[in-house]
Formats: C-alpha cells, sequence, structure tokens
C-alpha cells in the first residue's frame, strides 16, 4: 500500500476507535469474535514489519548545518610598523621614510609622555630631544640622534649586531614608550 493510503486507513481506524470508547454503543454492531481479533492482530504485526522493513532500507538523512562562525583574518596592529622597519633595512639610505617613522613614533612617545607625566607638548618634545624620558640609552639615542651613552661593552655589542642601528634603536623606542604605558596602568 502506499504511504497516503496507509496514513488515510490509519486516520479512519483512529476516528473510530475514539467514538467506540467514547460511545461504546457505535461499536455494537462490529464483530469481536476471536477470529476477528487475531485478523486485526494480524494486519497490524504486518503493518509493523512492513515499516520495519522500509526503514532499514533506506538511508538516513542527516541535517546539513551551516558554519557558526567563518574564520576572518584580521590585521595585527604594528604588521603595517614591522613592514616598513623591515622594508628599511634593505633600503638602508632611505633618509625620508627614517624621518617619517620617527616622526610617527616620537608623536606616540610625547603623548604618552604628556599623559604620563601630566606635562604639556613643548616638555615632552624636550625630553625627547634630551634623551630624559627613559632610562634605556638606546631608546633615547633614537630621537636624540646622538650616540647613546652606554657602557663600551653595549655598544660593541650594536656595532656587531646584524641588524641596522636605526631599527634596532626604532625598536628598543616602541618598547621604551609600551613600558611607559604598562607603567602608567599600574
Amino acid at each position: 500500500m502506499s504511504r497516503s493510503l496507509t496514513a488515510i486507513l490509519g486516520a479512519v481506524l483512529g476516528v473510530v476507535g475514539l467514538a467506540a470508547v467514547a460511545v461504546p454503543g457505535i461499536a455494537a454492531p462490529l464483530p469481536t469474535g476471536d477470529a476477528f481479533l487475531a485478523l486485526v492482530g494480524g494486519v497490524l504485526l504486518l503493518g509493523a514489519v512492513g515499516q520495519i522493513q522500509r526503514r532499514r532500507r533506506t538511508e538516513p538523512e542527516y541535517a546539513e548545518t551551516p558554519d557558526a562562525e567563518l574564520a576572518v583574518d584580521l590585521p595585527t596592529p604594528g604588521d603595517d610598523l614591522d613592514r616598513r622597519l623591515n622594508r628599511l633595512a634593505l633600503t638602508r639610505f632611505s633618509e625620508a621614510e627614517r624621518h617619517r617613522l620617527r616622526d610617527e613614533i616620537g608623536d606616540v612617545a610625547a603623548t604618552t609622555i604628556q599623559r604620563r607625566e601630566r606635562c604639556d607638548e613643548a616638555e615632552a618634545e624636550r625630553a625627547l630631544r634630551e634623551g630624559t624620558w627613559t632610562d634605556d640609552p638606546f631608546a633615547a639615542a633614537f630621537f636624540t640622534g646622538l650616540a647613546p651613552e652606554a657602557n663600551t661593552t653595549d655598544r660593541m655589542r650594536e656595532l656587531l649586531h646584524s641588524e641596522p642601528p636605526f631599527k634596532r634603536r626604532a625598536v628598543r623606542a616602541i618598547d621604551a614608550v609600551e613600558g611607559l604605558l604598562e607603567d602608567d596602568d599600574d
């Protein structure tokens, strides 16, 4: 039998059964002998076996759920600065790019000094020019343009290092500004 015919027959029998429970007189003309009950039981048993066989033959279907969240690649803060510093190492004589980098890092350093020391812009720029804003002589030398006031061993290490001094001093200056920010948070 088709599914729709089976469903209709089941619905009709269900309605008749509910009606027979509600009004017992409706079911009086129906045969209630043992043979009839065995026949109904057999039909129900065959229906159950048919449903089991149908379930065994069909492939299970699974729901396709969409991805909850797609990974998005976002830029990391400071990647542009790292890229510019690395490019500067390849072109050693890009004086204009050095001045731009020094000015950008200097602006951030001056703003940080102003906030930390609660001073005006002129005082912060003077601290950068004089190198009094940090204890790191190489970070201070980045803005003063003078040789760092460090011991001989540290100056020899800087001379023998594979990276250009400008890049190393820029990184040290950025680290020193970050250190000011962390000290300010405490």
